[in-house]
């Protein structure tokens, strides 16, 4: 039996902290959607390193036109340093560094470089001024294409960026799935933490990662991995 709900946040759904749904949709908290998470590094005025961690990005492109298209919060450091600098890099860091994945919320002070100081080590990039985290098994340096707000007066604006140079760890350049997804051990961002039914809450985000990868064929024979 399906339950069909409105695009309107149901009454009975109660923020556990001040501005939850006016900040996020209630969605994300209604519906279990994993997103991976990544590190967005980015420069403060003086060239000091800033560090984000999101989960609200998407790589895509098609032949030599390669992107990524990230959400960001207007009135976040990674926004502003964005479009005063049109660069940044996106790192996929393993679960291992989790701690200091969230550290980074914490250590934001203007003249506070979040890489160092949250644990991680600077890589150098090769084609844009701003660092990678050289823990990270997938770094992708990203030069400023557009941006625009989700609509008129919305609190989030997406942001595009081409990617211009990749740094892949080496553990990480094989082709059997199994292996580059043990390697990357990526953290997933898993909310759908409120039963959208009831309102009734379960506690707050929680942080899965992939344990298995299905192989599977085509009519034909031919093997695919999913």
């Amino acid at each position: 039996m399906k339950h069909y709900f409105s695009r309107e946040k149901p009454d009975y759904l109660v923020e556990d902290w001040s501005g939850k749904y006016d900040t996020f949709s209630w969605l994300e908290f209604g519906i279990t959607v994993p997103n991976p998470i990544y590190i967005v590094t980015s420069l403060k005025e003086g060239n000091i390193p800033n560090a984000n961690i999101q989960s609200w990005g998407l790589l895509l492109g098609e032949g030599k036109y390669n992107h990524f298209i990230m959400a960001l919060l207007k009135h976040h450091h990674t926004y502003s340093n964005i479009l005063r600098t049109k660069e940044w890099c996106v790192n996929y860091v393993p679960k291992e560094y989790i701690k200091q994945s969230f550290d980074t919320i914490i250590n934001n002070e203007l003249d506070t470089d979040e890489i160092v100081s949250s644990g991680f080590t600077i890589g150098k990039s090769k084609a844009i001024n701003t660092p990678f985290i050289e823990e990270s098994k997938v770094s992708l340096e990203c030069e400023f294409k557009w941006e625009k707000s989700i609509v008129d007066d919305s609190n989030w604006s997406l942001v595009c960026g081409k990617i211009v140079n990749i740094a892949i760890d080496e553990t990480v350049l094989t082709a059997e799935p199994e292996k580059r997804i043990e390697s990357m051990n990526l953290m997933y961002n898993i909310r759908g933490m409120v039963n959208p039914k009831n309102g009734d809450y379960y506690g707050p985000n929680t942080i899965g990662t992939i344990n298995e990868v299905i192989k599977y064929f085509d009519d034909e024979g031919k093997k695919y991995y999913n």
